[in-house]
């Protein structure tokens, strides 16, 4: 006779919280669970149902969460939802996303936690512009401009300045989501979460424009389109932001003097330079009135890959990888308390998530 598995009550609020906060449908998790039916997962998340315990610990790998999540009468406390500015709002956010937003909580708690550490966002005018606002920044953040280096060289330098300087936590997460470059969490430890798939151009890009936000005290999950309209516009002022940080329109005409014929070639001399990409060149000559629009549009048709979106990684440095998703601001202060015999080997293997190797070799 075939023994009957034990079926466990859950609270129809928990399943939801859980399954909303992790950013999937009804009909995936139906299909993950092999349910046929999915008006059974509909009404499970309306009238108290059972699980068995295999389907409890799927859940739980599914989610991301671990299986105490699912024993309690009460949902666990939802995440502060982001602003969404993403042109794109009828397209879902994938679980990628929602996974990344939850570790970023939990990694801006545990640094603040561990270090009493607060991030240190300086105030400007509301009233600047956001050329004013990228000159005053560049102005207090007094750190060189980097020319004719490679991107990823840039995109280490600026997160290293911006993490000693205004102590904010800096990661990459594979977002795994077309239209989502990069989020911000403003908070009393502030993290700006970077796409890991995109190339570094389009992370540099990304990091100011969050960055952007965050100056103004605002979380948001946003996409990168250069060429929104609308000087109102959030994203537009966070875009504009960037560019004017990474390529200065004062430096941008000095190498423009320096060229006797604007044209394709140019243009990608001049994204080596400020080490950006072509679209961010094209966009800049365009918003500085030193090409026309039909200009604008020759220039575009004519470069392939405009916005790179990453690709092939093909080998990988894991080191790398790793050390990126845990971000240098946190392995510092894991680090220190790890040092100091605040926290064991284990507990900072749970903060940073790793795997032992890879934190023997970052902590010790």
């Amino acid at each position: 006779m075939k023994k009957e598995s034990l079926k466990i009550p859950i609270a129809p609020s928990v399943l939801k919280n859980l399954r909303e906060s992790s950013g999937f449908a009804f009909e995936e998790i139906a299909k993950k669970l092999n349910i046929s039916d999915v008006d059974k997962i509909r009404q499970a998340e309306e009238i108290k149902s059972t699980f068995t315990l295999n389907q409890i610990k799927k859940l739980a790998d599914i989610y991301h969460r671990p299986l105490a999540a699912f024993f309690s009468d009460t949902a666990p406390e939802a995440l502060q939802a982001l602003p969404d500015y993403r042109l794109n709002r009828n397209k879902k956010l994938s679980p990628e996303v929602y996974l990344a937003q939850r570790r970023a909580y939990f990694l801006s708690g545990k640094i603040e936690e561990l270090g009493n550490k607060k991030s240190l966002i300086p105030a400007f005018p509301d009233h600047y512009n956001a050329n004013e606002l990228a000159d005053e920044f560049r102005k207090y953040l007094s750190c060189e401009q980097l020319k004719s280096k490679r991107p990823d060289e840039l995109l280490s330098y600026y997160k290293n300045v911006l993490e000693e300087k205004l102590a904010i936590a800096i990661i990459e997460y594979p977002l795994k989501a077309d239209d989502v470059r990069a989020f911000s969490i403003s908070a009393e430890l502030s993290i700006i979460v970077l796409n890991e798939g995109d190339k570094p151009q389009i992370k540099l890009f990304s990091l100011f424009h969050e960055l952007c936000h965050l100056l103004k005290r605002k979380s948001g999950i946003c996409s990168i389109e250069i060429e929104q309209k609308g000087h109102e516009d959030i994203e537009t002022y966070c875009n504009q932001f960037a560019a004017e940080i990474l390529v200065p329109s004062s430096d941008l005409e000095n190498e423009l003097n320096k060229i006797s014929v604007l044209g394709t070639d140019s243009i990608s001399e001049l994204s080596k330079v400020y080490g950006v990409s072509k679209q961010v060149i094209m966009i800049r000559l365009r918003w500085l009135n030193l090409i026309g629009a039909k200009q604008y549009e020759e220039y575009k048709q004519s470069l392939e890959g405009v916005v790179p979106k990453g690709g092939k990684f093909g080998k990988r440095n894991w080191d790398k990888v790793f050390y990126n998703r845990a971000g240098n601001l946190a392995i510092k202060e894991v680090s220190k308390s790890y040092r100091k015999g605040d926290i064991s080997f284990f507990e900072a293997i749970d903060v940073l998530k790793m795997k032992s190797k890879y934190a023997e070799k970052f902590i010790s």
